[in-house]
């Protein structure tokens, strides 16, 4: 577990220091926590906004390969927000002693709730993303893999209740034997996640993609993953069909989907609800710093999401 410096105005415009010393901080807008990393989107007095990643040494590698992904998406006219390069032309610098990224954001908003327009963007991004890449022959192997969910497991299973333990051991049966099945699902570069954080959009269009901090290379399918659980879920996290429909379809009219990722497409459904339940769960037993700027994500959220995929789910587009 790695321990980072809270960010203030104070500790940022240090940071700065090493990109452009005449920019100043005005305003935190939001810092997200984790037992892995950190983000920060800030504003300076020029107006311009910022989204700052922080990751543990061990995953210095990791954010080298985010940031050459970044500049790969960017050539291919992927809407992704600039990775900047300190005084020195290295874009990993160091924000204390901890590896950073440092991202510029455009004009535009979060995501509040989502309707088919935004999922509608979200596919179109991630099947374009996904089809970009194709000539991008780096990799880096998933950092929240079977391998690290299987090891997150035995953390949290003695402080789970009888039946979010025996949920969670269901789980993991099911993924292992997935795994050995050994499924040729496409694979490529993934950005990982998709949060409201992430995106920026202009009204209804998305302007851009940030924060790059769980890029890996992994089956495509679990970025399709994460953002349908994530953007397309009613209140009670069951999936609504029109918000599916319009994410899925958009993304296949970049990157098709094939036969055989159908198959597997409920079992990647459920190991990413699982991944995100785990991920939050740990966070959550992190102590509280009493800042109210803190974004805080409920692990309940997904675990809910989970049993609604395990029920059922809406099928990808032929």
């Amino acid at each position: 577990m790695s321990s980072f410096l809270l960010p203030n105005i104070r500790t940022l415009n240090h940071f700065l220091v090493q990109y452009s010393p005449e920019r100043l901080v005005a305003n935190i807008d939001a810092v997200y926590a984790a037992r892995n990393h950190l983000t920060c989107r800030f504003s300076v007095v020029a107006g311009d906004r910022f989204f700052l990643v922080v990751a543990g040494e061990a995953a210095r590698e990791r954010l080298a390969f985010s940031a050459r992904l970044v500049n790969h998406l960017r050539v291919q006219q992927i809407p992704v927000t600039p990775c900047l390069a300190d005084h020195s032309g290295h874009h990993v610098t160091n924000y204390g002693e901890s590896p950073a990224l440092l991202f510029q954001l455009p004009e535009g908003h979060a995501p509040e709730q989502p309707n088919p327009s935004i999922c509608q963007e979200i596919g179109t991004f991630l099947g374009r993303m996904h089809a970009s890449t194709q000539g991008f022959s780096e990799q880096y192997s998933n950092p929240r893999s079977l391998i690290w969910l299987d090891l997150a497991a035995q953390e949290v299973i003695d402080q789970l209740s009888a039946g979010d333990a025996a949920l969670l051991k269901e789980q993991l049966v099911r993924f292992r034997r997935t795994a050995e099945a050994g499924p040729v699902l496409p694979s490529g570069p993934l950005i990982g996640s998709l949060f409201a954080d992430q995106l920026i959009f202009k009204g209804a269009q998305l302007q851009a993609v940030t924060g790059f901090f769980f890029a890996c290379t992994d089956w495509l399918l679990l970025d399709v993953a994460q953002a349908v659980n994530e953007w397309c879920c009613n209140q009670q996290g069951e999936l609504d069909r029109q918000l599916t429909s319009a994410l899925l379809d958009a993304y296949a009219a970049e990157r098709p989907f094939c036969t055989v990722e159908n198959q597997y497409w409920q079992d990647i459904l459920c190991f990413s609800a699982t991944r995100f339940w785990i991920s939050r769960l740990l966070n959550s037993f992190l102590p509280e710093h009493g800042d109210t700027l803190s974004i805080k994500r409920d692990p309940a959220e997904y675990k809910e999401k989970l049993h609604r995929r395990i029920v059922g789910y809406i099928p990808l587009p032929d």
